[in-house]
């Protein structure tokens, strides 16, 4: 690897600082993306901030109705979490299937959302979720919405000399119900497609809807025309089969050597279907 300089600072402020400081500094959180990458080349000169040891970026807590969880909180410690477990089951279940044991100790959902792999899960879950990231930097604090956040993959909602502090989710609405379904990558472990999906269902109708996408593109996408189509409409298999049969208009799809975009389209109409199928046995149990 080439050579590069570590900074392990102990405040959110002392990162700004070397964030503000340094042109090539980049926040460091689980480490994951780093040990695995190829291209490790282009860490050279760079200066690695590590997060690790700032206390206020670690854990989960209730905050303004909803849940906060710290950009440095790990996958199993969400996974485990009696908070997330009881108001996010979805979370807590698709969370516990990142990757593998060691990857799960060690990545943290901040390094993992900044990295915006489209694979990843966490993207599609957290569209669905309303979720919002809570970025620091030099002009000060500020909170970008999952929809602003995850656009294009080759322009970042982060600016130079920010970095992720947390992610705020608010509480689910009564009456609804969320799933995720996915395709996995044998090797990477990654989702080749993934579906996220929830919904609030009141006297068989659909008064809410919302479905996200992971893996299938270059950028996780919010499948809008799923969700305008099942507004208002029965809560049924039949308009569930009706709508998902179409989920894959209007989308750019990625292939590689693993899955064509041919492929991947197939599969998210498929796992458009199962998820929604899924959430809607949980809104009328």
């Amino acid at each position: 690897m080439s050579a590069f300089e570590y900074a392990s600072p102990l405040s959110v402020e002392e990162v700004i600082s070397v964030l503000s400081r340094h042109s090539e500094a980049r926040p460091l959180a689980g480490g994951q993306k780093l040990l695995l990458d190829r291209n490790r080349d282009r860490l050279k000169g760079a200066v690695l901030v590590d997060l690790g040891r700032i206390a206020s970026l670690k854990g989960i807590d209730r905050q303004d109705g909803g849940l906060r969880i710290g950009a440095t909180t790990t996958f199993r410690m969400i996974a485990s979490s009696d908070l997330v477990g009881k108001e996010f089951p979805v979370l807590a279940e698709a969370v516990g299937t990142i990757g593998d044991t060691q990857l799960r100790n060690r990545g943290t959902i901040g390094g993992n959302i900044a990295e915006r792999d489209p694979e990843y899960d966490l993207p599609a879950l957290l569209l669905v979720l309303d979720a919002s990231i809570e970025v620091a930097g030099r002009r000060g604090s500020r909170n970008i919405s999952a929809d602003k956040f995850f656009t294009d993959r080759d322009d970042s909602a982060l600016k130079r000399d920010e970095f992720i502090v947390s992610i705020l989710i608010p509480l689910a609405t009564a009456n609804s119900a969320m799933a995720y379904v996915k395709s996995k990558h044998p090797a990477r472990l990654t989702a080749v497609c993934g579906v996220a999906a929830a919904l609030t269902v009141n006297h068989g109708r659909v008064m809410a809807a919302k479905i996200a996408v992971t893996g299938a593109a270059d950028h996780p996408i919010r499948l809008s025309a799923v969700e305008t189509a099942l507004l208002n409409g029965p809560a049924d298999h039949e308009q569930i089969d009706a709508v998902a049969a179409a989920a894959d208009k209007g989308i750019g799809f990625r292939g590689d050597a693993f899955a064509s975009a041919e492929y991947r389209s197939h599969l998210t109409r498929v796992l458009t279907g199962r998820a929604l199928k899924q959430t809607l046995s949980q809104s009328t149990a």
